[in-house]
Order: structure tokens, then sequence, then C-alpha cells
């Protein structure tokens, strides 16, 4: 398969960037229109893939319940659409089949399997023991509570919470284990509540009560998580200028915080009425140490940048099976070797010992089909001659625009015919 090519003009950098709306957002709201039967229409839902292969499987729930036809939902490699899409079909009356690709059938779905058994859900593995494909055979549920093991997912919490005010009584979701990305279970408390759920939660449970979504027409804020590779580049930048309309400091997203992680790296971010302005302040620090137990899908971005920068990097809150889970540490490894850098994980903890001296010529980096580690490595094209990383078109499951968009950002991007949209 072709690489994408990067190639360094200079490393000023400024410019303009719109960034459609965030894939959490848009995957919790459109599951919330699709319980409430709601057809109104919200404004900038992400473009990405996983959010139009959901709205496309949406589209025919009523259509197969209503006339008794098995329905085959074919998620890909979106773990998201696999796991909401099973809790909403399990309270929906009609036979489902949720599957995936091959990568996808090697992540659990066991904790959210077994919390709907809990509940009473007809569910059953149709392959491998506690994981997918399942075949479900929907129905209403009247479950008052139930135990999950919150340590793996947020999804598998955020999947429960949103079918609960359609059980008689709610919902009481007891935890077992402490939640990871803490950050998205309260997203998704935050558009419940909007839509006029009451919900109380804690660090031990979540209470539901019963209810109706009543959904309003909104504009969805930017994804934050995607805003992330532009400060990366600021980081690697000798001066900067970005400009991301949209984006605002009282957002709901965990990826909020990357304004100040990447102070550490001399990146400087300017709140305006319309968006947010990044600049180069050159002031960075030489060990950097934070917890991400809350946000760790902004891991890997910042352990780039420490890699990149001279920056020992020491990053908490780290679940390694979750790491595991996407593959991304052995990956990390791998990929960062090939500029010196080393990661070492232990107790939770990932340790990324930065490269002394930073220079290539050429570099060539493999994303092994993960969009956020293909689009993590790719502003290291300011730190080198030419830069090819290969599976470009992964991106596409969360920032399709992305190669467009860094495009002129002091970079010169070939893109591979057909790969990217």
């Amino acid at each position: 398969m072709e690489p994408v090519k990067l190639i360094r003009n200079n490393s000023d950098i400024e410019g303009y960037i719109k960034i459609t709306g965030s894939k959490a957002i848009s995957i919790r709201l459109l599951i919330m229109k699709a319980l409430a039967g709601s057809k109104i229409r919200f404004e900038n839902l992400s473009d990405s893939d996983d959010v139009k292969l959901l709205k496309f499987y949406l589209s025919f729930f009523d259509t197969c319940a209503n006339s008794r036809i098995a329905m085959i939902v074919d998620a890909g490699g979106a773990n998201a659409v696999m796991r909401f899409v099973t809790a909403y079909a399990s309270i929906r009356e009609g036979k489902w089949l949720i599957t995936g690709n091959d990568n996808l059938k090697e992540h659990s779905i066991a904790p959210l399997v077994d919390a709907l058994r809990e509940m009473d859900a007809d569910i059953f593995y149709t392959e491998k023991e506690g994981f997918p494909p399942v075949k479900i055979y929907g129905k209403p549920l009247r479950s008052t509570q139930v135990t999950i093991d919150a340590g793996h997912s947020s999804h598998f919490v955020s999947a429960l919470m949103l079918i609960a005010p359609l059980l008689p009584k709610g919902l009481l979701i007891n935890f077992k284990g402490k939640p990871v990305s803490r950050s998205y279970i309260k997203m998704t408390e935050y558009l419940m509540k909007q839509a006029g759920i009451n919900i109380e939660l804690n660090d031990k449970f979540i209470k539901i009560e019963p209810g109706k979504y009543k959904l309003s027409p909104v504009s969805i804020e930017p994804d934050w998580g995607n805003a992330s590779y532009w400060y990366e580049l600021a980081a690697f930048s000798d001066n900067a200028d970005i400009f991301i309309e949209g984006l605002q400091k009282n957002s709901i997203q965990g990826g909020v915080l990357l304004a100040d992680i990447f102070e550490s790296f001399g990146v400087k971010t300017e709140f305006e009425e319309n968006g947010v302005r990044i600049k180069k302040s050159g002031n960075s620090v030489e060990e950097f140490v934070y917890d991400f137990s809350d946000i760790p899908d902004l891991a890997i971005p910042v352990m780039v940048t420490c890699a990149a920068t001279h920056t020992k990097g020491t990053f908490k809150g780290l679940n390694k099976s979750r790491l595991k889970e996407n593959v991304r540490i052995e990956v990390l490894e791998k990929e960062l070797a090939k500029i010196g850098a080393e990661v070492k994980y232990s107790k939770g903890t990932v340790t990324v010992i930065p490269v002394s001296e930073f220079y290539f010529d050429v570099l060539e980096i493999d994303a092994y089909n993960d969009h956020k580690l293909a689009m993590s490595f790719a502003p290291l094209a300011l730190k080198v001659n030419e830069l090819k990383i290969y599976n470009p078109g992964t991106v596409k499951k969360s920032y399709p625009g992305f190669w467009q968009n860094i495009d002129n950002f002091g970079v010169e991007v070939n893109v591979p015919d057909g790969l990217c949209s």
C-alpha cells in the first residue's frame, strides 16, 4: 500500500482550521434521537466514517423491527458503533446480529454483555465467548439495577446510561472497579440532562430516572480530540499561529485539557469569541508528568510530542489492558524506536525516554491501520525532510479531512489516489 508523503516546506506555520463536530457527542446524540423516535436534525455532525456508519444502520432499525426481518449490523472496525448499538438493539424488539471486522472481533465486549444479561436481555455470542459477533433478540427490559465492570471502557457505561430512561423504573448502574475515561461518562450525563433526564452520578454508581428524551436542535461543538494534532504541530514548529474555529473553553469534552497540557511544550492557547488561537511561546519543560486516567485518548499524541521535543514523559493512570486492546502501546514502542526514543510500562504508568538528537532525511512510519497513530505521527513532518506514513486512509475513521487540512501548514502532502477523501 502506498504511503502518504509529507515534505517539510518551513517550520513557521500559521493559518485557519475548521474541525467538524465531536465524534463522541455525535454518536450519543444519534442514539438518543433513535431512542426518542425523533426526526430532529443536528448541525455539524462529525463527518467521521464511524458516525456515518452508525447513522446508516440506525435508519433501518424501525423497518426491520416492524417487518420482523432479522438485521445484520456490520460495525467494521468501529468499537463505539459495536458497543452502543449492542445496548440499543437489546431493547428494540426484533432480531439483530452485531458484528465487525477481524480486528474488532478481538476486542472484548464481555462487560457490556454480562451487564445486559443481568438485565434479562436475550444476547448470545455466535463465535468466541466474550467477543463479537453477538446475536440479540430485542425486547423491553424491566430491570431496576445492574453492576458493570467499568474498568475496561467508558463505552460500556455510556451505552447502558443511554437506554436506562426507557426502562419502566429507570436504572441504578453500580460500578465494579474504577471507571476509565470518566470524561466520556460525564459527557453522556450532561447530554442526557440537557434532554430532560434526571441523573445522579458519583464514584460508585449512576442512578437514572425513567423519562422521555426531549431533544432540541443543536450545533455540535468541534472535536477537541482532533485538535491535538494541531497542538503537536505547533510544538514542533519554530513559530506558530493557528486559529481553530468553534472550540470553546467551556467544552463538555475532556480534550479541552489540551490547552493546559501543551503549555508544558511551549504552546499557548488564547480563547477567543469564535474559537481558539494556539501559538508557540517557547517556554517548555524538561520533564512532563500528567495523570491521563480520565482522558487516555489524548495520551498518544502527547507521547509522540515528548519523544520528539527532548522531554521525558511520565504518563500516569493508563491501564495496560486497555492500551493493549488497541495494540497501540506495542506499535508506539516500535515506531518511536525508529527515532531513537524508548517507551516503558510499569504499574499503570508509561514512561517515554526522548531522543537526544533528532535528524532524519527520510522517516517511514507504519500506522498499522490505527487512525490516532497515523495523525499523531504526522506532525513529525516538521522535524524531518520527508515523512512517509503507511495506511494513511485510516484517518477517515475519525478525521477524514486531516491530510487536506495539514497540507500547506509548513508541509506539502502527497496523498495516494483513492485512499483519503
